[in-house]
């Protein structure tokens, strides 16, 4: 069986909820092909949904390292800094998911990931900044885009206060 043929079995089975047959069948195909990087980065997709997120890892590491390209590296980037997140490796999880956003500008959803990884980091400016950016650009509800130019604003002076004028009366 070829790879992409065993590979769309193994993806079948995860569909599946078939989780250890997938495993094993992407095993069974990495003891033939060890260097390959869709099977390194299918074998840690198969440890990820199993929420084994140390051993899927070195799986998605090794199949960026090994040429993993298209939208399958922009995959491997995405699960991979959410298994970091996940891990409590938080400046990690935002290096890799910066790294996706830099090399994919265009994809959202890595955005969205790196706002987390943002607030998971303690880095809350950032992350409110990007959900933002990211709300603005994306939404068509009108009640939203009624307030896009105060969003705009605020998105950039999150913590901008304004003190109340002293030459004013008080009025109590």
């Amino acid at each position: 069986m070829e790879i992409v043929e065993t590979i769309e079995k193994a993806r079948t089975l995860r569909r599946d909820d078939q989780l250890e047959e997938s495993q094993e069948l992407l095993l069974e195909l990495l003891e033939e092909y060890p260097d390959d990087p869709l099977v390194l980065f299918e074998l840690g997709g198969a440890y990820d949904v199993m929420g084994m997120e140390n051993e899927a890892i070195p799986y998605y590491e090794q199949a960026i390292d090994q040429g993993l390209d298209g939208p399958e590296l922009l995959e491997c980037f995405i699960c991979l800094g959410l298994n970091h997140r996940a891990i409590g490796e938080f400046e990690e999880a935002v290096e890799l998911l910066e790294n996706a956003t830099s090399q994919y500008p265009e994809d959202n959803s890595a955005k969205t990931f790196l706002a987390l990884a943002y607030y998971s980091n303690e880095q809350y400016t950032e992350s409110v900044q990007l959900l933002l950016s990211l709300l603005l650009q994306t939404t068509e509800d009108e009640q939203i885009t009624a307030y896009a130019d105060t969003l705009d604003y605020y998105k950039d002076n999150l913590d901008e206060v304004w003190e109340e004028d002293e030459n004013e009366e008080d009025y109590d």
